[in-house]
């Protein structure tokens, strides 16, 4: 990777694009992805959340998982923030994953309604992984504070 890439990385995590649907339904998207057309998505969730996700470092080494871990939290609430301020009427979460000897992992989606999140605490009982999911409410909305975050996995080396 060029000393640049890592740069054009960073911050194309706060660059977004709204894409519609057949039916005008708004898909929020990185504006780096290739998806300019929407069309036959059953599971909404699941769509955003694929194509919303980078990988940000790969093999992760024992002594640089504490510290990314630390960075994992100020990443996803930057990413959060980015996003309300991009569309404050949507509902967003992100999930920042640290896997040892896997990758670090960001990704979103829009809570939409009839559908599960994307994760589930559940999913992760590996002590190897952490996965922290940042959540905020639309303007208007009262049932989550802007950046709540929630830790997935709670198990450590």
């Amino acid at each position: 990777m060029k000393r640049i890439d890592g740069f054009d990385l960073l911050t194309g995590l706060f660059q977004f694009k709204t894409v519609l649907d057949e039916r005008r339904r708004e898909f929020v998207l990185f504006q780096k992805s290739s998806v300019d057309a929407i069309s036959g998505i059953a599971d909404k969730t699941a769509f955003e959340a694929l194509e919303n996700h980078v990988h940000l470092l790969d093999h992760i080494k024992a002594a640089e998982f504490d510290p990314l871990t630390r960075i994992a939290r100020a990443l996803g609430q930057a990413v959060l923030g980015a996003l309300e301020a991009y569309d404050p009427r949507k509902h967003f979460r992100v999930y920042v994953s640290v896997k040892l000897r896997g990758s670090m992992i960001i990704r979103f989606h829009q809570v939409w309604d009839g559908e599960e999140p994307y994760y589930h605490p559940d999913d992760f009982t590996s002590s190897r992984e952490k996965v922290f999911a940042f959540e905020n409410q639309p303007a208007g909305g009262d049932a989550v504070e802007s950046g709540d975050e929630t830790v997935l996995s709670q198990k450590y080396l």
